[in-house]
């Protein structure tokens, strides 16, 4: 339950070695290694940047090529969908099983077949677009009853063919007017232009042409040699003929879709090995030797020597220590108990810890859990949470990654089914339940208890700063960050108490003196850090004034009662619709049921989403404040995310 103590190593060996060195250290996984070319002072001393092999190119070409094979069969490869689909989930591979796999896939061949498929049923696909797009050209012909071939034949006159806008019809019938020889025909037309024939004699063609041109006439070329109807049922023949040809080659590429799934697995393999050939830019060299510094678990350096020493044949130097608690580039790997890992993700989504700071995810967990549970609170709800992951974990095959967001929700349905009780609360009081508190007329007494667990928050996170601040010897300035406001923010709490409920003089008494003095406490010491005495005491005054800051965060755990209340009333205004339509009748009762299920599973995820949202705007604000900076750097493991299958 804490971060992974990491050790730093340094590594030399001839370079001859790479390849073998990288591969088993990818096989081990857990190495993170160092950008070496970033340190100024090691290339200051002639060392340069290992050279990335040239089988770089060829790796990202194969990759080229399986990707694409993939994308092709992808359209055609029938998958298994639903709860099939979930149940079988993805293959798991070890990494030697998933490099023996690899090895074994004939992809080439499949790539080298699929590409010439494709090339000839595009190349018929384009020659299929001309054709259409010679039939809709000929469909505005398709009245001409004359061949294309003829109409170029006419010695002493001129046919134009083209089109007019509709706007400047009658402009031009009124302009030719004036043309003796001239015939004028609208063949067909759409929604902005008309499509006209004009046929005139030689000796006023000119003219004719310039009525035109003036009319924006845009002329068009037919081709073909019959009319244009014949044209059109020759082309669609000629395409008919050729979507069967294309038919034939997607035929022929479907019955290689048999192949993807181990594409897929050849995929994510040559994924792997980019990552190793790329790793080798954060290495430096010199002619012969090369240098790799990075981390690896403490507990793990005995397995890492062992694998360093098979892979180099024991020709190597090797230097590995503890690293720094103060490094700033040590790599931040979490490891927590099954419950707590769960919540790695909240912790991540903020920011990883510093490696000389604490670990927050099991602290978090419990009250992530208390406020989600205090928000949802409904018996229904959680049941439907628990039912649904608990059949998701024993009955599909799911990711490590699609396990803990399943875990998540199966822990958070524990305490939603806890707060229902408390409420009575079931699918927003469609049974009715006995509570302990009515949220219809306790919501006073809710209120203060989500103004308690604010300040058992709070305090929680003060605590966790205090036992840092101890943890590296800085007692005073646990006492001055942490013991005084504990004194100012209880004796406060405990001077104005009794204006709500009655309590002995001397407590008020007593908790305005701790109050005085944590606040004094806190303006001599809050500045401390300045050279100068006027500073020191702007800088007290400046850190008193963050008890305002106190203030808002406590009232923001109000946010637990107005969740809470808002998604029960929500529910109970659903129940009372749907109540009103099932007295009206059959159709009353089918609407009724509708409406009854359909806003309940709009009420659950509302509900789920706004206490998702809300606990972690606690957990980040309020009690991350209060201790916890974060700014880690994630452990990169030496595997590539894999895409397709699950790699263990």
């Amino acid at each position: 339950m804490a971060i992974v103590k990491m050790s730093n190593f340094s590594l030399f060996a001839f370079d001859s070695k790479r390849e073998n060195l990288l591969h088993e250290l990818q096989k081990f996984k857990y190495v993170h290694f160092y950008d070496l070319a970033e340190d100024e002072s090691l290339m200051d001393e002639g060392l340069q940047s290992a050279e990335i092999p040239e089988s770089l190119v060829a790796i990202e070409e194969e990759i080229i090529k399986v990707k694409y094979s993939i994308d092709l069969l992808s359209k055609y490869y029938v998958r298994e969908t639903g709860i099939k689909a979930m149940q079988k989930g993805k293959e798991s591979f070890s990494f030697d099983e998933l490099e023996d796999k690899a090895s074994k896939v004939d992809y080439h061949g499949v790539y080298n077949k699929l590409k010439e498929l494709d090339t000839k049923k595009e190349a018929l696909n384009q020659e299929v677009i001309k054709l259409k797009t010679s039939v809709d050209e000929l469909s505005h012909w398709i009245k001409l009853d004359t061949s294309i071939k003829d109409l170029s034949l006419f010695e002493q006159s001129h046919i134009f063919l083209g089109t007019i806008p509709k706007k400047l019809k009658q402009k031009v019938q009124n302009e030719l007017t004036i043309t003796e020889l001239t015939y004028f025909e609208i063949i067909s037309e759409d929604k902005d232009n008309l499509y006209v024939m004009v046929l005139t004699y030689k000796s006023e063609e000119e003219a004719v042409k310039d009525i035109l041109r003036n009319n924006s006439f845009s002329i068009l070329k037919l081709i073909g040699e019959d009319t244009p109807e014949r044209e059109i049922a020759q082309i669609n023949d000629k395409i008919e003929e050729l979507e069967g040809k294309i038919s034939e080659y997607e035929e022929e590429i479907v019955a290689l879709s048999n192949n993807l799934p181990d594409l897929e697995v050849v995929y994510d393999y040559l994924m792997n090995e980019k990552l190793r050939v790329m790793s080798s830019e954060k290495f430096l060299m010199t002619e012969s030797v090369i240098i790799i510094r990075g981390y690896v678990p403490t507990d793990m350096a005995g397995e890492f020597t062992e694998t360093v020493k098979a892979a180099l044949d024991n020709v190597y130097y090797l230097e590995i220590k503890e690293a720094d608690n103060d490094d700033p580039n040590v790599p931040i790997l979490l490891k927590n108990s099954k419950f707590a890992q769960t919540f790695e993700s909240l912790t991540s989504m903020y920011a990883l810890p510093k490696y000389n700071e604490v670990d927050p995810t099991p602290f978090l967990a419990p009250f992530y859990l208390i406020f989600f549970g205090m928000m949802l609170a409904d018996i229904g709800y959680g049941l439907a949470l628990l039912i649904g992951t608990t059949v998701a974990l024993k009955k599909f095959n799911l990711s490590e990654n699609q396990k803990n967001f399943m875990r998540f929700f199966n822990y958070l349905s524990y305490p939603t089914i806890v707060w229902g009780l408390i409420y009575g609360s079931f699918l927003g009081g469609i049974i009715p339940m006995p509570a302990l508190i009515d949220p219809a007329t306790e919501y006073f007494n809710i209120l203060i208890i989500s103004i308690v667990f604010g300040i058992f928050h709070l305090y929680f996170g003060l605590g966790l700063k205090a036992y840092l601040s101890i943890k590296e010897g800085k007692y005073l300035d646990a006492l001055f960050d942490v013991g005084f406001w504990y004194m100012a923010l209880t004796g406060g709490i405990g001077f104005l108490l009794p204006m709500f409920i009655t309590l002995p003089s001397i407590i008020k008494n007593i908790s305005l003196v701790v109050m005085i003095i944590g606040m004094v406490g806190i303006v001599a010491t809050g500045g401390r850090e300045s050279k100068s005495i006027p500073g020191k005491a702007v800088g007290g005054l400046y850190s008193l004034y963050g008890i305002s800051g106190y203030v808002g965060d406590f009232v923001s755990y109000s946010r637990l009662m107005a969740l809470g209340l808002s998604g029960g009333f929500i529910g109970g205004a659903i129940n009372m619709i749907a109540g009103m339509l099932f007295d009206s009748g059959i159709i009353g009762i089918i609407a009724g049921v509708v409406v009854f299920i359909g806003g309940q599973f709009f009420n659950i995820f509302l509900s789920a989403l706004g206490a998702y949202v809300h606990s972690i705007r606690l957990i980040f604000v309020e009690f991350f404040g209060k201790f916890y900076e974060g700014g880690g750097i994630p452990f990169n493991l030496f595997r590539s995310e894999a895409k397709y299958i699950n790699l263990k």
